[in-house]
């Protein structure tokens, strides 16, 4: 292999030259956010494994990889082209090749760069409608942002907004809705490309006669997407290989509940600890990062506590013990490469009167356990990200308390990112977005610790188990849920971990039903988002 026969194949996702070509160094830059898998650009021998850079004699060529962490291959390994050499340590590599050439013209099927929101897929065959029957899709799109559709004209429900550059698609026939268009007390029936019919004002509608095409496909982006998983749901531990595709699992280190003998309020970590290893090491081991969750089943249930009448008197007497159970499960994990992030609590910003699983906690005990926690984690494990609960308050409320939280806490200790579960939020005017979209909800948060990513701990679709009318529905809503994150926040997401993996873990829409078969299309879709 050698000469021009030599072809490298794009080592990271993002597909963007960050830093051109240098002649003297030999290097270019290569796009890659913090946490970015690289892989291997052609086979080789691995003749260089250290902290930070890999080297690769490939032929008569020997390819460097820089600025990388968690390295993956060592001394002498054999090395395909696209296997997994480590991640980035942000927010770029960078690339050369001995002999001192410009490998941008080497680089074999480079995904193109990061592009604008996508359009919307192309849309289905409209049913005929009552006003008369249209033998060919016409559609039309608003003259003004914030056009509401409503469930029937005038004073119906409003179920769905479009703007400006919205495409609708027109149910009437063309005959009736263009005598309609612009004219105030008229109504049209649409639906949008996302599946949303209803009727919307004509007088701010204007015929669309541009194209309808399918839109390109975004650029991969690894690692981001990840799945909800449990030990000790029957359903709750897919093979690994199953996974393919994602970056993360999400697991809870629950030591309360001893499976031996089927009991609450256990306080022996060694023994989780003993059952958790051999559970993660597989996925590790497959390459998928370990988002390890304590809450109150790390130490509280089973302890006597009493969530509801807790207050701040109750807190700083629980606050230190649950602290050291955490620094005790830290300093078993440290160094194993078992555990990637750790998350502090969950939902702890749940309104109590909904309270269910999640345990609410005031923000300024909450801030109080974060320092805990976080100093107890630390004198074991300098290195390891630590998250706060993922907020269930919305873009107000929920980054109203994380800014309380913060300022209950002392200035030298910080969480290394905010968590938070947008679950309804998504592409505005879809049916699963009920709540909203999900670039506020993003952008509100992302605003609390600026420069931080943001992690999207659990999201989905609850209380639909087993309904298999809507699975295309959630495929969609699953694809444009991504689409905002690659389109508009590419590298400020470190996460986006679906609940869950099968129906029966709690009220999650499983990729996989109590059957264990997947979902389809929504179970091969989400691993390939």
């Amino acid at each position: 292999m050698g000469g021009t026969n030599f072809m490298l194949q794009w080592p990271t996702a993002d597909g963007r030259v960050t830093r051109p070509y240098d002649a003297v160094t030999g290097l270019i830059g290569l796009a890659a956010p913090a946490g970015t898998p690289v892989k291997s650009g052609a086979p080789g021998i691995v003749i260089m494994a250290d902290a930070d850079t890999v080297q690769i004699k490939s032929g008569l060529y020997s390819v460097i990889y820089d600025n990388l962490r968690q390295i993956r291959v060592q001394l002498g390994d054999d090395v395909s082209a696209g296997d997994l050499l480590g991640e980035s340590a942000g927010p770029e590599i960078r690339l050369s090749i001995h002999q001192t050439i410009d490998p941008t013209p080497l680089l074999m099927a480079a995904p193109p760069p990061a592009v604008a929101p996508a359009a919307p897929p192309a849309p289905v065959p409209a049913p005929v409608p009552a006003g008369g029957v249209a033998t060919t899709k016409w559609y039309v799109t608003p003259v003004q942002s914030g056009l509401r559709i409503r469930e029937k004209p005038v004073d119906g429900n409003p179920i769905g907004q479009a703007g400006i550059g919205d495409i609708l698609e027109v149910l009437d026939s063309p005959a009736v809705a263009r005598s309609r268009l612009g004219v105030e007390g008229q109504w049209v029936n649409v639906r949008t490309l996302f599946g949303v019919t209803g009727f919307s004002a004509a007088q701010f509608l204007r015929e669309y006669t541009g194209p309808i095409t399918t839109p390109a496909p975004l650029p991969p982006m690894l690692g981001v997407t990840g799945m909800n998983l449990d030990p000790h749901n029957p359903l709750g531990h897919p093979a690994p290989e199953r996974l393919k595709g994602l970056g993360w699992i999400r697991v809870k280190f629950n030591v309360s509940y001893n499976p031996d003998n089927n009991s609450f309020g256990n306080t022996d970590v060694n023994a989780t600890f003993n059952r958790m290893r051999p559970f993660l090491k597989p996925y590790t081991d497959a390459g998928l990062k370990v988002l390890m969750v304590f809450t109150h089943q790390l130490f509280g249930e089973g302890a006597g506590y009493h969530w509801p009448s807790m207050d701040s008197g109750r807190w700083n007497e629980f606050i230190p013990r649950y602290a050291d159970f955490a620094k005790r499960t830290a300093a078993l994990f440290a160094g194993l490469g078992l555990v990637h992030a750790y998350q502090i609590w969950n939902e702890q910003d749940t309104d109590p009167a909904v309270a269910r699983a999640a345990v609410p906690i005031p923000a300024g005990d909450y801030g109080n356990m974060l320092t805990q926690t976080i100093r107890a984690i630390r004198s074991v494990d300098s290195s390891t990200p630590i998250l706060t609960g993922g907020h269930v308050g919305g873009p107000d409320r929920g980054s109203a308390y994380a800014r309380a939280t913060l300022s209950a806490m002392p200035p030298d200790v910080r969480p290394d990112g905010i968590a938070t579960h947008p679950y309804g939020r998504g592409v505005s005017g879809h049916p699963f977005s009920n709540w909203g979209p999900l670039d506020e909800e993003i952008r509100k948060y992302a605003a609390v610790m600026p420069g931080r990513p943001l992690w999207i701990t659990e999201w989905g679709v609850l209380d639909r188990q087993g309904d298999m009318g809507v699975v295309n529905d959630v495929a969609s809503y699953a694809q444009g849920f991504i689409n905002i994150i690659k389109s508009q926040f590419s590298g400020q997401i470190a996460a986006a971990i679906w609940y869950a993996w099968a129906d029966g873990m709690d009220n999650g829409y499983g990729l996989v039903g109590r059957d264990d078969q997947p979902k389809q299309p929504l179970c091969q879709q989400f691993l390939t988002l």
